[in-house]
């Protein structure tokens, strides 16, 4: 890294994924508004800067094409609208006021005007007419190498100390990656969509081997929810990369199929792990591979093995408090979005029936409780054997509670549908083998599944619509109708009596059509 300048910030990519990850790292800073000027000769990189650019505002697969020939693509992100712009067509500047780059966009909703973010390609084309720029971006090749030059100048300091910060952390990141056994020159890498956190995952190839590596920056918690503390900690998720080392390694000795940790810098968030491929669940169900009832069992195995074993000292407890600041995401995202104000004495009665329905699973020994042990997070191993084919990821928010909680978690899917079928049998196989004839138990273990399936999936219509809402994520939607059958089919059970009395009362229309996101 080098600075040129005040203002002025010169990155050095040795290959074409840094350039990507440069494209990230601006897409980080920007602002709504913000307009990027992209220059550099044909074939230099610029549409490989802009691809993982808009990808990471709107999704890793979204498709961007280059605008060669429609001049201007326009994009739906997380911050707002996008133009990716490519004037190298255009034989006069004036040509930019037809393409209506001079022109603010005007929200439908509000009517109010607001400036896109702009990514212009070839921008000395139209510079005459074009504002000033908050960015420029030069990328010009090494001579004699393959490598790329990229000189970025900004009309502030603060976001190039930014984006120098986070060059010095891949720098950093590719020293621990060669201290590892992985130096760089024969490993490719290849991003991972990742999920909603500060983590974010990549895939390491070279001749014969793979591995994958998580990268979880800190990062600042969200604004106070409840008695100074935030909803993260509230609800004890994870926030740094030791929680994810702690609780791998405690299940990998329980002969839990987690990824083996290769090597870890934790306080830095740089853990190097096994890579167990892509044949997820979710996958599996959509193919309708014919390895699904059996992977479906083990996974059940799984957790039936896992729960034999009583939860680690060090995870904090997934009680009744946790429970119920889980479920108000339902009354703070999904209700709004059906038009449902909820009062505060409302709230309050709604986390009092909470706090006293989660307590009836407190009375039986903890388990390690995975929370998110579902199709996206489980993977199939079929050169293993039993229970060891199936690899489990995503485990760091763990925590001690009722064993109920991940097998609901895994029937009730917020992304497939399962079937009758497999519900049954599966549910029947963890009954017998856990409760055997112990009609009582029995019966107190179906019921916990209702309750806690209940308060699973009102937290995940909460999630759902906030990603769609807040993050700009409307695809999660999609999931919805799922969500509302499997909290339709929980509020039926008699120990939901209490919610459905609540939802009754002050949220009666709580299963009509959801407004679009605005």
């Amino acid at each position: 890294m080098d600075t040129g300048g005040h203002n002025e910030l010169v990155i050095a990519a040795d290959d074409e994924f840094a350039l990507q990850r440069c494209g990230c790292w601006l897409a980080e800073i920007c602002a709504p508004g913000d307009l990027f000027f992209l220059s550099g000769d044909l074939g230099v990189g610029k549409t490989t800067l802009a691809r993982a650019f808009i990808q990471a505002l709107d999704a890793p697969d979204t498709v961007v094409p280059s605008p060669s020939f429609t001049l201007v693509q326009p994009y739906d992100t997380v911050k707002g609208t996008l133009l990716h712009v490519d004037l190298y067509r255009i034989s006069q500047a004036e040509e930019v006021y037809e393409l209506g780059l001079t022109d603010p966009s005007t929200d439908d909703a509000t009517g109010a005007t607001s400036e896109p973010i702009m990514v212009i390609e070839w921008p000395e084309n139209g510079a005459s007419v074009l504002r000033q720029p908050d960015y420029t971006v030069e990328i010009s090749q090494v001579e004699n190498t393959d490598r790329r030059r990229v000189c970025i100048t900004a009309k502030a300091q603060a976001p190039l100390d930014a984006l120098a910060e986070k060059q010095a952390r891949e720098e950093r990141l590719v020293r621990f990656l060669e201290n590892a056994g992985w130096p760089a020159g024969e490993v490719a890498r290849l991003q991972i969509a990742g999920d909603a956190s500060t983590r974010r995952y990549e895939r390491l190839v070279r001749a014969g081997d793979t591995a994958v590596l998580m990268d979880w920056r800190a990062g600042p918690d969200g604004p106070p929810v409840l008695a100074g503390q935030s909803y993260s900690q509230r609800a004890h998720l994870a926030e740094a990369a030791e929680a994810y080392c702690r609780i791998s390694r405690h299940l990998a000795r329980c002969t839990i199929g987690v990824p083996q940790i290769y090597k870890a810098d934790e306080p830095q968030g740089f853990v190097l792990l096994e890579d167990l491929g892509v044949q997820t669940l979710e996958k599996m169900a959509h193919e309708n591979d014919a390895d699904l009832p059996a992977f479906y069992l083990e996974a059940v195995e799984t957790l039936i093995h896992l729960h034999q074993m009583p939860a680690p000292d060090f995870l904090p407890a997934y009680d009744a408090n946790v429970m119920a600041i889980e479920t108000s995401l339902f009354l703070d995202w999904y209700l709004p979005n059906r038009g449902i104000e909820v009062t505060a004495p409302a709230r309050q009665q709604w986390m009092d029936i909470w706090r006293g329905l989660a307590r009836l699973s407190e009375s039986e020994s903890a388990v390690c409780v995975l929370r998110d042990y579902h199709s996206v997070n489980l993977l199939w191993q079929p050169h293993k054997q039993g229970r060891h084919r199936v690899g489990v990821i995503d485990v760091q928010d763990a925590l001690a509670g009722p064993t109920a909680y991940d097998l609901v978690s895994l029937l009730q899917d917020a992304r497939i549908d399962v079937s009758t079928a497999i519900f049954e049998q599966c549910l029947t196989h963890y009954v017998h083998h856990r409760f055997d004839a112990d009609a009582n138990a029995a019966r107190r273990f179906r019921e916990a599944c209702a309750l806690l399936g209940l308060q699973r999936n009102l937290k995940i219509a909460g999630i759902f619509v906030r990603l769609a809402l807040r993050d700009n994520k409307p695809q999660y939607l999609a999931h919805l109708p799922r969500i509302l059958a499997y909290v339709q089919a929980n509020l039926s059970h008699e120990a939901a009596a209490p919610v459905r009395r609540w939802l009754e009362t002050h949220a009666p229309n709580w299963a009509d059509t959801p407004r679009e996101p605005q």
